[in-house]
């Protein structure tokens, strides 16, 4: 056992050394946790929200079975300021079917059936003036995550 632990820190030790000499990273961003964003289920896409070369959101769409949850949290600077950002859904088989829209410190999400249809979803962030940057059509025309 004790072998064990100081082959495991040497290894980490090094690592973290090696990664400090070299400028690279060992650490890297977790997938997206459906309950983190108020969602059930497993993340099946995601997308970042860009306006003019910066992200301010990035777009998860999770699915449990039977219902999809899409979720836009808040990137950059916007992460933990009030502001406002808004998630819409619509189906192939009843067209809108609604809309989290609000001023929020990190994330807008909103839970709908989708089993045996296929969606299409929607991220708009606006800026601290109030004016609308990003318009965000998943995907651009159509339906797509047919469930």
């Amino acid at each position: 056992m004790k072998f064990r632990g100081k082959v495991a820190r040497f290894a980490v030790s090094t690592a973290l050394l090696l990664s400090g000499v070299t400028g690279l990273s060992l650490a890297t961003a977790p997938a997206a946790s459906a309950a983190t964003y108020g969602c059930n289920g497993s993340q099946i896409d995601s997308w970042n929200n860009v306006y003019n070369g910066t992200t301010y959101a990035t777009t998860y769409l999770f699915w449990d079975g039977t219902y999809n949850c899409v979720t836009a949290v808040k990137r950059g600077s916007y992460y933990g300021v009030s502001s406002r950002i808004a998630v819409q859904a619509w189906t192939d088989a009843t067209g809108y079917v609604g809309e989290d829209d609000g001023s929020y410190l990190y994330y807008a999400n909103y839970t709908f059936y989708g089993a045996n249809r296929c969606i299409a979803v929607e991220t708009d962030v606006w800026n601290l003036s109030g004016n609308n940057i990003i318009q965000d059509h998943v995907p651009s025309s159509g339906y797509f995550h047919c469930g």
